[in-house]
C-alpha cells in the first residue's frame, strides 16, 4: 500500500475542512512549498494536492502555487479541485510524467467526456468518487450527481478508468477512522480497480486495517497534521 499526503490549500494557505465545510476550515501552514518539502523528506509515497478554491468556487485558484510544488519536489503528486476541461488535464500531464490528475464534477456531469481521453493518458487519470450514504456528490460536495456508489464504480471502470478516489465525506476530517466496511464490498465486487481511500485516519491502527483490505493506497490529512501519525510510522506497517 501506498501513503499520500494531501496538501489541500485555500488562498495559499494549507488547510483542513471537516466534512467538506468552509466555515470548519483549520489552517495549518502559510508555507505549503516548506510543508510539501516536509512531506517529501519524511518518506511519504506521494502528495496529493488540492486546490479547494477551484472545487468550491471561491473566485480565487492555487494553480501557480501548485506548479511550483510540482516543481520542487521530486515523488509523485496527484493534483485535484476544480478540475473541468480535457484542456486542463492534458496541460498537466504535459507538465511532469509523475503526474497524475484527479477527476470527479466534469465526469459525472458528462461520462462521455471520459472516452475523449487518450488510452496512453487515462491511466494518469483518478476518479473521484465522493459518497454520502452512497450518493455520490459533486460540485464540491454541494450536489447530488444523480448516482450511486457502485453504480459508479462499475460505469467508470467499463469506460476505462482503472485508479478510485473513495472518500466518505461523513469521515472526512474526524478522526472517527476509515470506511473500511466500503472499501471492502467495493474491492470484492470490482476486482481490477486501484482504490485510493480518503478520509478519518485517527491512528496506526487505521492504517492496518486498509492494508488488509488490499487498498492500493491511503491519504493521511488531519491525523498527520495533528501529529496523530506520522510518515516514518505509516512507512514501517505498509
Amino acid at each position: 500500500m501506498k501513503s499520500i499526503a494531501a496538501i489541500d490549500l485555500i488562498d495559499g494557505q494549507v488547510v483542513r475542512l471537516i466534512n467538506g465545510k468552509l466555515e470548519n476550515k483549520i489552517i495549518y501552514s502559510n508555507d505549503p512549498i516548506e510543508i510539501a518539502k516536509r512531506w517529501e523528506a519524511d518518506g511519504v509515497d506521494s502528495l496529493h494536492l488540492v486546490d479547494l478554491d477551484l472545487a468550491l468556487n471561491t473566485g480565487k485558484n492555487n494553480t501557480e502555487l501548485i506548479l511550483k510544488i510540482v516543481d520542487t519536489v521530486k515523488i509523485p503528486i496527484q493534483i485535484a479541485g476544480g478540475i473541468r476541461s480535457i484542456n486542463t488535464i492534458n496541460k498537466l500531464l504535459e507538465k511532469n510524467k509523475l503526474l497524475k490528475v484527479v477527476i470527479g464534477t466534469m465526469a459525472f456531469k458528462n461520462p462521455e467526456i471520459i472516452k475523449k481521453i487518450t488510452r496512453k493518458r487515462l491511466c494518469h487519470v483518478i476518479l473521484a468518487v465522493d459518497h454520502n450514504k452512497e450518493n455520490v456528490m459533486i460540485s464540491g460536495w454541494k450536489e447530488f450527481s444523480g448516482m450511486k456508489l457502485f453504480d459508479a464504480v462499475e460505469l467508470y471502470q467499463k469506460i476505462g478508468i482503472n485508479n478510485f478516489l473513495l472518500t466518505n465525506i461523513d469521515k472526512d476530517g474526524t478522526l472517527e477512522g476509515p470506511d473500511v466496511e466500503t472499501i471492502v464490498r467495493i474491492s470484492k465486487k470490482f476486482k481490477d480497480i486501484k482504490i485510493i481511500s480518503s478520509g478519518g485516519i485517527s491512528n496506526i491502527l487505521d492504517i492496518i486495517k486498509l492494508r488488509n483490505t488490499k487498498c492500493y493506497a491511503v491519504i493521511l490529512g488531519k491525523a498527520l497534521y495533528d501529529n496523530k501519525i506520522s510518515i516514518n510510522q505509516v512507512q514501517k506497517v505498509i
